[in-house]
């Protein structure tokens, strides 16, 4: 039997763990009723999973969006001030147009610049980019002293060009600053791909800090155990990458919760009863890992561009007539734990992409596998063990004809041998 695993959850209040060892899920108690904290429930359950197996616990999974989305619902909370440069074809005229719709993003930003440029989805120039207004929004950023830069153009996820010039340029005036481009989550709508990397900009160094007190208290303890960190979309990847990129741990709860409560019941496939705010909702676990999808983050009042498990509002009623079993919830606390100790590395790829032939529809779609597995190794997969989990192609409407928008969801199998990231 492999060696144990543990899933942490750190909760505004306090901190949950549980190891998982096969099919035996253990909740973990802190060491004394003062260490609730993460150091304290760590280490509580690095010593249970020795106790249930002579080499202890190969990793801990950590789950750190309930403090991401805690720290964001407050105003008063410390976090940077972000500043905003659109790259569009022209700013927009509308006072209401140059906001975000979602009040907990928009207090955030600290200033917004735009500099004329961008693409279509297909990644044709719409304008080319205004290098005189670039240098005087620099200019400008650089006197403002914000070091939390977000950087979205239109089209970017086609082409990224105009937008990695002028993260350049920021990067180049601004010695330190932290930036945060759009084309690296792909994804569709200006508002979406905007509040996405305004959110990854403010969550940076709140989630620098979580990381780096839960790898303190592993290095303090007993034996090699590797740190995990939980996606959106329920998988997990390397602390190295989740700094760089920490809005891919927002929203993770939820799948975590339902690959838990199907783990509990053993089953591969199901429907999950779950209950948020005081009403029921369902979500769905397919050959082990969480169905998700890019919504509306009801909490935050908009979209973003990465997956988070897809939640429908349901009645509290029986299966029947359903193709997989209902399991009632209990216990999220546990479950999101045992979600995450059960977890795997996984990678999302949504793109857009104009064909012409089927051929060039199977080249296309082939070269967003490569690259999605490619991106599941970097998170902790084990050689030999990646499959793509999902993929889907649809025509774009509205557009060209051939333009399909493609996404690939590749997960694999834990690579116990892979350094601590």
């Amino acid at each position: 039997m492999s060696a144990p695993t543990i899933g942490v959850s750190l909760r505004p209040e306090r901190a949950y763990a549980a190891v998982v060892h096969g099919a035996t899920a253990v909740p973990v108690e802190p060491v004394a009723p003062a260490r609730t904290d993460a150091d304290g429930v760590i280490a509580a359950a690095v010593a249970a999973a020795r106790r249930l197996a002579p080499g202890g616990a190969d990793a801990v999974t950590v789950d750190i969006a309930p403090v991401l989305l805690d720290t964001l619902l407050r105003p008063e909370s410390d976090i940077p001030p972000v500043a905003v440069v659109r790259i569009v074809p022209r700013a927009a005229t509308d006072p209401v147009l140059a906001r975000s719709p979602a009040e907990v993003v928009e207090r955030r930003v600290a200033g917004r610049w735009t500099v004329a440029g961008g693409h279509d989805l297909l990644g044709n120039e719409l304008i080319p980019l205004d290098r005189a207004a670039l240098a005087e929004v620099t200019a400008s950023l650089a006197a403002t002293g914000i070091r939390h830069v977000a950087v979205v153009a239109a089209g970017s996820q086609a082409k990224p060009a105009h937008e990695r010039e002028v993260a350049d340029a920021v990067q180049a005036a601004v010695p330190g600053a932290r930036i945060s481009v759009a084309s690296d989550y792909g994804g569709q709508g200006l508002t979406a791909r905007e509040a996405t990397v305004v959110l990854d900009c403010a969550l940076t160094a709140l989630a620098e800090r979580l990381l780096d007190r839960c790898e303190r208290t592993l290095a303090r303890l007993p034996g090699d155990v590797r740190l995990r960190v939980a996606r959106g979309d329920g998988g997990y990847s390397t602390p190295s990458r989740i700094r760089v990129t920490p809005v891919m741990a927002f929203g993770a709860t939820d799948a975590l919760e339902l690959c838990g409560a199907a783990h509990l019941a053993g089953l591969d496939d199901c429907r999950v009863l779950l209950r948020r705010d005081g009403q029921d909702v369902a979500g769905e676990v397919r050959h082990r890992l969480a169905v998700v999808r890019l919504a509306d983050q009801p909490r935050l009042g908009t979209e973003l561009v990465v997956p988070t498990a897809a939640l429908t509002p349901q009645p509290r009623q029986s299966s029947r007539g359903a193709d997989v079993p209902l399991v009632l919830a209990e216990n999220p606390d546990l479950l999101a734990c045992v979600g995450a100790a059960i977890a795997r590395p996984a990678s999302w790829l949504d793109e857009v992409a104009f064909i012409e032939s089927a051929d060039e529809l199977e080249r296309v779609r082939r070269d967003v596998e490569e690259r999605a597995t490619a991106m599941v190794m970097a998170n902790g997969a084990a050689p030999g063990t990646t499959h793509i989990a999902e993929t889907s192609t649809v025509a774009v409407p509205y557009s060209p004809s051939g333009t399909v928008r493609i996404r690939v969801r590749v997960a694999g199998a834990p690579d116990d041998a892979l350094a601590a990231g």
